[in-house]
């Protein structure tokens, strides 16, 4: 039957034009994804910037965004980004702590 045939031909001839449009799609959503939590992954290396230039404000406000993670959170790389924005400010802690105790440094 010719129009069987035809059929199955435009199945074959479009079925790899189809995965591929999937596949973009796919992508896009990833990417649109990363672009939303990119901010929140970079905040670990944001808040070590503010601590070298002891700019200890701003790293307590880049730290408050990771508190949005809950605990219980099932995503690895969300659980990895808050673990390490936790090690920061403790960092950030004993920093302004040792600043704070070293009389040579000037009060402004």
């Amino acid at each position: 039957d010719l129009a069987a045939a035809c059929s199955q031909q435009a199945k074959k001839s479009f079925k790899p034009l189809l995965d591929n449009t999937n596949e973009v799609r796919k992508v896009q959503s990833a990417l649109a994804v990363l672009q939303r939590v990119g901010p929140l992954i970079q905040t670990p290396n944001l808040m070590r910037q503010h601590i070298e230039e002891n700019r200890f404000s701003d790293a307590v406000k880049a730290y408050r965004r990771v508190l949005v993670i809950d605990d219980d959170c099932h995503i690895e790389l969300l659980r990895h980004v808050k673990a390490k924005a936790e090690e920061a400010a403790r960092e950030a802690r004993r920093d302004l702590e040792a600043t704070l105790a070293n009389s040579a440094v000037p009060v402004s």
